[in-house]
C-alpha cells in the first residue's frame, strides 16, 4: 500500500485498490453481468442507426433490466466489502503489532508490516476451504486499528470467501478488545 493509498483510505474509510487490474478483479463480476445487456443494446443501436430499427420486445427489456439490477447489487456489495472495520484503542502500537503477529500465526497469514502503520497479508487456504485466498490490510492510525479482509485480488476472481474474510476481521477485533479489557482490569 502506497502512502497515498493509505491517506485516501483513512480519509474515505474504504480500502483503496491498486490499479486497473485490482479494480477489475474486485468489481469484475458486476461488469461481466453487464456484457449481455450491453451487447443487446449495441445490436439494437446499430440496427437503428443503419435505418433498419428492430422492434424492442418486452423480453428484451427484461433481459436488460434484470442483469443491470443484479450488476448494480453486486457492485454495491463489492464496494461495501472495501469498508474498513475501525476499532478505538488505548493500546500502544507495539502491543497491537504483537497481537497482529499472534493472530497472523494462528490463522496462517503470510504477511508483514510494510510500514510503521500498515500490515499486509495474504492467505493460501487449501483447495477444499471454499476460498482461493484472502488479502488482509490493517492500518494503524493514532489510537485506532482499521481492519479489512477481501478475496485475494492476485488470484482467481471470487465473490465468496465462505466466511473467511469475516473470521480474519473478527479475530483481530476480538483479540484487541481482549487485550484492552486486560489492561483496564489490571489498572
Amino acid at each position: 500500500m502506497t502512502r497515498e493509498q493509505y491517506e485516501i483510505s483513512i480519509a474515505t474509510g474504504y480500502l483503496q485498490l491498486g490499479g486497473f487490474w485490482e479494480k477489475s478483479s474486485h468489481f469484475g463480476i458486476a461488469f461481466f453481468i453487464l456484457l449481455f445487456p450491453a451487447t443487446l443494446l449495441v445490436i439494437n443501436s446499430v440496427s437503428y442507426f443503419q435505418g433498419e430499427p428492430m422492434p424492442f420486445e418486452l423480453w428484451e427489456a427484461g433481459f436488460v433490466a434484470v442483469p443491470s439490477g443484479l450488476a448494480y447489487l453486486l457492485f454495491v456489495i463489492q464496494k461495501r466489502r472495501l469498508k474498513f472495520k475501525v476499532i478505538q484503542t488505548t493500546l500502544k502500537r507495539d502491543q497491537i503489532k504483537a497481537i497482529i503477529e499472534k493472530v497472523a500465526a494462528q490463522l496462517e497469514w503470510k504477511g508483514a508490516f510494510t510500514s510503521a502503520k500498515v500490515y499486509e497479508a495474504t492467505t493460501n487456504p487449501g483447495f477444499f476451504s471454499g476460498s482461493w485466498g484472502e488479502q488482509i490490510k490493517i492500518l494503524l492510525p493514532d489510537h485506532q486499528v482499521w481492519v479489512n479482509s477481501i478475496c485475494d485480488l492476485q488470484k482467481r476472481s471470487s465473490v465468496v470467501s465462505m466466511g473467511r474474510n469475516r473470521e480474519n476481521e473478527q479475530t483481530i477485533i476480538e483479540q484487541i478488545n481482549v487485550a484492552q479489557q486486560g489492561i483496564v482490569a489490571n489498572s
